[in-house]
């Protein structure tokens, strides 16, 4: 049997984790990113609803339409917190689907095209 260097064998295993944490990140990172980019087909389908509300709608149309709306947009919920999960720089767009829940949609609308235009981008980084 032959004799390994200890400093040699630490190097080598200091490399591997190295190499380990790499590769795993670089997965995650994926995987944000195709979270965060179902997560915006929702937001999309949502806004696209909540833009096709007819002007002579009556009330209780516009109503149904509105919850629809942001029912959509909160099918968006799962996926953006997975990306979260991944990779930290998509929680402003979990956070802004959140919101949803106690704030008009239409007032969440223009940061959550901001961000999914980012994250449909060819350089899908939002940064903190």
């Amino acid at each position: 049997m032959a004799w390994i260097n200890p400093r040699a064998q630490a190097a080598a295993l200091a490399l591997s984790v190295t190499a380990l944490a790499i590769g795993t990140s670089a997965c995650s990172n994926g995987n944000a990113l195709g979270s965060g980019r179902s997560a915006c087909k929702w937001v999309s389908t949502s806004i696209a609803t909540l833009h096709g509300i007819a002007s002579n709608a009556t009330a209780e149309q516009r109503q149904q339409q509105t919850l629809l709306a942001q029912s959509q947009l909160l099918r968006a919920l799962p996926e953006a917190a997975s990306a979260t999960s991944a990779d930290g720089s998509y929680n402003a767009l979990q956070t802004n689907i959140q919101e949803a829940n106690r704030v008009p949609e239409a007032y969440l609308v223009p940061a959550l095209v901001a961000m999914c235009k980012v994250i449909d981008s060819p350089t899908p980084y939002l940064g903190s």
